[in-house]
């Protein structure tokens, strides 16, 4: 039984990056397929699919390129006994330029930058870099 389909789908994500798989799978969801959106615009992934079949399972594409792996850890911030919540003016920034934080808002997930922007806060769910 899965907990956190959120936590679930990012530790996927990177364990299949550093075990060098071309593609993941797991099990779908709106926010998990949300998640997804946000890792490929931010250059993450190469693509993603979801496939009609009962159970849905999403299905990610992964990136090398010049054979290193775009993931190289996640950082969990929001567990499921433990969130966390933060104003806008008080987001964090990443350990790196090319870092992604993904905050949950009032208006979707978004990218903390985008979060920033637009003056919201919310749930910061992770960090990928």
């Amino acid at each position: 039984m899965i907990n956190s389909h959120s936590t679930d789908f990012l530790i996927r994500l990177k364990n299949g990056y550093n075990a060098g798989r071309k593609t993941i799978t797991a099990p779908a969801t709106k926010y998990c397929v949300n998640l997804a959106e946000i890792i490929k615009k931010h250059g993450f992934i190469a693509d993603y699919s979801v496939s009609t079949d009962i159970p849905k399972v999403i299905t990610l594409k992964l990136d090398y390129p010049l054979d290193f792996p775009k993931v190289t850890n996640v950082s969990l911030f929001s567990k499921p006994g433990r969130r966390f919540y933060e104003k806008s003016s008080a987001l964090p920034w990443g350990k790196t330029k090319a870092s992604l934080i993904i905050v949950s808002t009032s208006s979707g997930l978004m990218s903390q930058r985008q979060a920033k922007k637009q003056g919201l806060g919310g749930e910061i769910i992770a960090e990928i870099y």
